[in-house]
């Protein structure tokens, strides 16, 4: 009886362990040509393509996921878990961005400052807490010995003698060399005018802002996009005794005071007046208010502690999934140079996976 219980036990381990075996056995395939067109040609291993020509890659093998990095910048497979660069290795580094100034009076200005006089926010866009609210106020403007990193930039008149009035967008880059190794939070501070009550208070937009990081004997940036600088809203109109007790519609209030989106830490997904707009990061703005529609805006976005030679990893394309076919893909190239286009491949289940990549040399010329 013993003997056969062994023997059970074993058959049954041995089901068991065939029938891992067998649940993950479709081992990832591959193949990769490209579609030989007048100015391209391949070799097997190098594309050779004029720039703007359309680049058509033949697919084999149907992995049930697929991406493609073409080797441009921000899009390199052996940058993907990149999240760092070491300060040596940095020739420059600069924080670029192009503001958009529009409608009435208002001011705005970058300021920086190390985590040795600021040591981070103590609330969150998700926090209600007013004491963490007050906390942080005190701390922002009055605490905390900020830098200029840019002049102030001021609409519609009233500009000092070390501010910079503006009317149009306009594009700037501020040299990071300075803080490179060291922890600093960058943060936005913006200003109504005192003429609410008859003139509107501007908008301000900021586009396409990111630190780059040029490398040594590299020839495209390491790029740290504003999306991971962890920026919080302060809106320090909840320090003002009049937004907070009025009601309706009232120029003390405004409908700034009753907007769902208008928190002590709040951002809008809308035209909310006089509070930062953060849907899409490539284009965030804290939005106008009209005149007579609420007391002077003094709100600030502050970003987590950060290192300036941080980066954010280089992405690629998702071309499928499990779901879908796909036997060609076209990709173009537009800037002349050398490129590494990699396709990832990869099968997968909750036993395993089988993954293979295929590289190849793409030559653009002029």
């Amino acid at each position: 009886m013993k003997l056969n219980k062994i023997l059970v036990v074993a058959g049954i381990v041995g089901l068991v362990f065939c029938s891992c075996e067998n649940e993950f056995k479709n081992d990832v395939e591959l193949g990769v040509n490209v579609a030989v067109e007048d100015g391209i040609s391949f070799d097997g291993q190098t594309v050779t393509v004029k720039k703007g020509t359309p680049v058509t890659f033949q697919l084999s093998g149907d992995p049930d996921f697929l991406s493609f990095y073409s080797g441009e910048a921000g899009h390199e497979y052996r940058y993907k878990d990149r999240v760092m660069v070491a300060s040596d290795d940095i020739k420059s580094s600069v924080l670029k961005f192009s503001l958009l100034p529009q409608y009435g009076k208002g001011s705005i200005q970058l300021l920086v400052a190390n985590s040795d006089a600021f040591p981070g926010l103590n609330g969150s866009s998700s926090s209600t807490s007013r004491s963490m609210y007050m906390q942080d106020s005190v701390l922002v403007t009055e605490t905390t010995q900020w830098q200029p990193l840019s002049k102030r930039f001021v609409m519609g008149g009233g500009a000092g003698a070390d501010d910079e009035a503006v009317s149009k967008e306009t594009a700037y880059e501020i040299d990071m060399t300075p803080y490179l190794g060291q922890r600093i939070a960058i943060a936005i501070r913006y200003e109504g005018h005192d003429d609410w009550a008859t003139t509107a208070q501007s908008k301000f937009t900021f586009k396409n802002m990111q630190i780059e990081n040029q490398i040594l004997d590299v020839d495209q940036p390491a790029v740290f996009a504003a999306e991971s600088f962890g920026f919080t809203a302060l809106n320090l109109l909840y320090c003002d005794p009049d937004f907070l007790s009025g009601t309706g519609n009232s120029a003390v209030g405004g409908r700034r005071r009753t907007a769902v989106a208008n928190k002590p830490y709040g951002t809008a997904t809308n035209n909310t007046e006089g509070v930062w707009n953060v849907k899409d990061w490539a284009a965030f703005f804290i939005h106008s208010s009209g005149a007579n529609q609420g007391p002077k805006i003094s709100s600030w976005l502050i970003s987590n502690l950060m290192v300036v030679n941080a980066c954010t990893p280089d992405s690629g394309t998702q071309l499928k999934n499990i779901s879908q076919s796909l036997d060609s893909y076209t990709h173009t190239y537009t800037e002349a140079g050398t490129y590494t286009a990699t396709f990832v491949a990869t099968n997968a289940n909750h036993t395993g996976e089988s993954r293979v990549t295929r590289e190849y040399t793409v030559v653009v010329t002029e």
